[in-house]
């Protein structure tokens, strides 16, 4: 009869420290599912954005929610779990001319100006041509869904993604 007094609070003790290890694990297991779909969904958003740019390579937009006949449209509506602000600092769509070597990057949309910003010697008449390269520059930020950072000490800041594409223009 002793003996079976003093283990009464024993599972209940076991209990409480496997299932801390346990929710910890689950939770990041959700987390790191969730990044790591919305690292290939931002990669794929690019994919599909630069492909629509490759046919319509003018077709921006600075809009909050962009328009789906936009290049970042085509980006924001296709990167879902992924959140891609409309902005210079998380969208970077540059334009490079053929030439000796990897080419010349000639200009880039700028979201700030909703205008074509070239880099010296060029126009956007010049810049934005059949047989030019059009890269697409994603930034995605990512802030843990889960208290997984907070259960296992971790930093609550939130991840940087990164998500790239290029493709010639067809026009």
């Amino acid at each position: 009869m002793q003996q079976a007094r003093s283990n009464r609070g024993q599972g209940m003790v076991e209990f409480a420290i496997v299932s801390v290890v346990a929710f910890a694990v689950i939770f990041g297991i959700i987390d790191f599912s969730v990044l790591f779909a919305g690292r290939i969904m931002s990669t794929n958003a690019a994919r599909n954005a630069v492909r629509y740019a490759a046919t319509h390579p003018t077709a921006w937009s600075n809009a909050a929610q962009p328009a789906d006949d936009s290049i970042e449209g085509k980006l924001v509506s296709a990167a879902v779990p992924a959140i891609i602000v409309n902005d210079d600092a998380h969208v970077t769509i540059s334009y490079v001319v053929p030439g000796p070597g990897p080419g010349t990057t000639c200009g880039q949309y700028s979201a700030a100006s909703n205008s074509f910003v070239p880099v010296t010697g060029f126009t956007q008449a010049t810049c934005v041509v059949a047989g030019s390269l059009i890269r697409i520059h994603v930034t995605y930020i990512y802030a843990f869904a889960t208290p997984v950072n907070a259960l296992l000490g971790l930093s609550s800041n939130p991840v940087t993604l990164v998500g790239e594409a290029a493709e010639l223009e067809e026009q």
